[in-house]
């Protein structure tokens, strides 16, 4: 973590898949099965068992059980909403800690996803996080025309005006520091939570890291 404080943070963006919870190895298998059958229902040329080996190769080289599709044919904008349907939620594990935390924390907070609005709405009503997150502060990729967080900066513009604070004002977390160089570039503090998986060189959009959410949680409240 840098020597900056929180002290000016009135608000926050957060991501939801491995920040507000973590997967573990476990997850990461059902969201490969879920993309192999989804692409292959979407029409690709494989067999179940063959579309499942490149989506596993998918999310070791890329972080994501789609990415390889794409080069097959298969359209993000089509497979969006049926994976997401795919992946139950009931393999999360809730974390009473992680609500506790987020309940105290009396500033108005939006979660921006690159998941669908179904798989956003789902996990918090399974993490008990829904009194937390109302739908209008739930905002997915279909809500912001499919622009990822990584590419553009629109679904962060968006939150701010639900939130109705300014850029300066806000703070973003994340556990991908690829998806922080756009809320930087209009003046959101980003931080990264790494899960104790020590930062590389090169994160220059990252203000603060984060060993995990919990940490961030209680650094911040004391600046609140």
């Amino acid at each position: 973590m840098t020597a900056k404080n929180l002290s000016h943070i009135r608000a926050i963006i957060w991501d939801l898949d491995g920040t507000l919870y973590r997967y573990d190895d476990h997850f990461v298998e059902v969201c490969n099965l879920a993309a192999a059958r989804t692409a292959v229902d979407l029409g690709l040329k494989m067999s179940p068992e063959e579309a499942t080996i490149m989506a596993r190769e998918s999310f070791r080289l890329h972080g994501s059980s789609f990415k390889l599709f794409a080069d097959h044919g298969i359209r993000y904008e089509d497979f969006h909403l049926p994976y997401h349907a795919a992946v139950d939620t009931r393999i999360l594990a809730r974390n009473a800690e992680m609500k506790t935390a987020l309940e105290a924390l009396k500033i108005p907070m939006t979660i921006l996803t690159n998941a669908s609005r179904d798989w956003a709405k789902k996990t918090v009503e399974h993490l008990e996080y829904s009194h937390i997150f109302g739908d209008a502060n739930l905002l997915a990729l279909e809500d912001v025309g499919y622009k990822a967080k990584a590419h553009s900066s629109a679904g962060f513009e968006k939150a701010l005006d639900i939130m109705g604070v300014q850029a300066s004002q806000t703070l973003m977390v994340e556990d991908l520091a690829r998806n922080l160089s756009k809320a930087r570039e209009i003046g959101i503090t980003t931080a990264l939570v790494h899960h104790a998986d020590s930062p590389k060189a090169g994160f220059e959009d990252v203000d603060f890291f984060f060993d995990d959410t919990l940490q961030l949680m209680r650094t911040l409240s004391a600046h609140l």
